[in-house]
């Protein structure tokens, strides 16, 4: 058994407890070493990063090392790290190809797959609303904005698709589980085009269920993808469009693991490792799970007595380190929620943040 994990990327607390939670051990590298997470294993804010994993994994034993966002976006990063301790995710070579959107629509077309009309120039596009432009080297949606004069700069420029967003869990070629996702919500103070939590599960008609788990197959078979990935796509009531492929542990994970009442991480190892793989079968009835990021509206500096207030409060994580100065725009902490209807979750989530926000300005400054 694989017992002690690494966990590394912009923000490893989900893995971490998804490991925690497995029964195994957890050290954690990231950007901001949140207070939570602190109490839970030991963490690392590393600096500068990404560079600094180098030398902290090296400085670190465990059995092996798993990565989070936004760690696909540095293959060559990701193969110096598989030098040091063992890999337990997909290397560079995989990255590079699936994160690849022009390869990405070929295969998938070749499958009978949708993906959205992708271009490497702006020329003669409409900046209307109904083209993105996309950097492919942000995360959370932070390298994608419409097409506009400002934005022609951009890597790639994709037809915007109109539906419910929606993300899916693989390991391996096995469907984990569906969310939908939360996207530009403003009660969270989110950007547009910015992720700011996800709700699971969430149904989708059997036709879209059926090409989802081809798509597992066949990003597997193509693209060599193991253990633990995520899909982001868009379901426009009748199609299911492909619209990113996340080759490691991703945000959805976590309330997908906790409504299957399953551990992600097992999932994870049994596929890296080649075992043979059958999903376990949840041990009672799923509830229904959501969270959601608040994000700053105003310039903030967490203060102790917020810090320690929120670690009292069990639907709250990723909590800020006292002295932790939160610029506009920028996660300020997660929400969890849990109740018998996504609707319920969802209202649940709302009307937390808007206590938070009241909260913030009353603890903080």
């Amino acid at each position: 058994m694989t017992a002690h994990i690494a966990i590394v990327g912009a923000s490893a607390r989900a893995a971490a407890f998804s490991v925690l939670r497995s029964g195994r051990q957890a050290v954690a590298a990231d950007l901001f070493a949140d207070a939570d997470l602190q109490q839970a294993c030991p963490v690392t804010p590393v600096s500068p990063y990404p560079e600094g994993l180098v030398d902290w994994l090296r400085q670190t034993p465990c059995d092996g090392w798993l990565y989070t966002g936004a760690l696909e976006n540095h293959p060559e990063l990701v193969d110096q790290l598989a030098t040091v301790r063992p890999l337990l995710g997909n290397p560079g070579s995989a990255l590079r190809r699936v994160r690849d959107p022009r390869l990405l629509a070929q295969v998938l077309g070749r499958h009978g797959l949708l993906f959205p009309e992708t271009r490497e120039s702006p020329s003669g596009l409409p900046s209307d609303g109904s083209w993105l432009a996309k950097s492919y080297q942000g995360s959370s949606g932070s390298g994608v904005a419409q097409l506009t004069a400002d934005t022609r700069t951009r890597n790639f420029f994709q037809r915007l698709i109109v539906g419910t967003a929606c993300s899916a869990v693989f390991s391996g070629p096995a469907l984990l589980g569906v969310a939908r996702q939360l996207v530009g919500e403003a009660w969270t103070g989110a950007d547009r085009f910015q992720y700011c939590g996800s709700l699971a599960p969430w149904p989708l008609p059997a036709e879209a269920e059926r090409q989802l788990r081809t798509l597992g197959e066949v990003l597997t078979a193509e693209f060599g993808l193991v253990g633990l990935f995520g899909v982001d796509f868009v379901f426009d009531s009748q199609r299911l469009w492909t619209i990113e492929v996340n080759p490691r542990y991703t945000a959805a994970v976590e309330v997908v693991e906790r409504a299957r009442h399953v551990h992600a991480i097992d999932w994870h190892l049994d596929n890296c490792g080649n075992v043979p793989f059958s999903p376990p079968s949840a041990d009672r009835p799923s509830a229904h799970q959501g969270k959601a990021i608040l994000f700053a509206k105003h310039e903030t500096t967490i203060h102790d007595d917020f810090t320690h207030w929120a670690l009292s409060q069990p639907d709250l994580a990723d909590i800020p380190r006292e002295g932790t100065s939160v610029l506009v725009g920028q996660p300020v902490l997660t929400v969890l929620a849990e109740a018998e209807s996504g609707e319920q979750v969802l209202a649940a989530l709302k009307s937390r943040t808007a206590q938070l926000d009241a909260v913030l300005q009353d603890k903080s400054s």
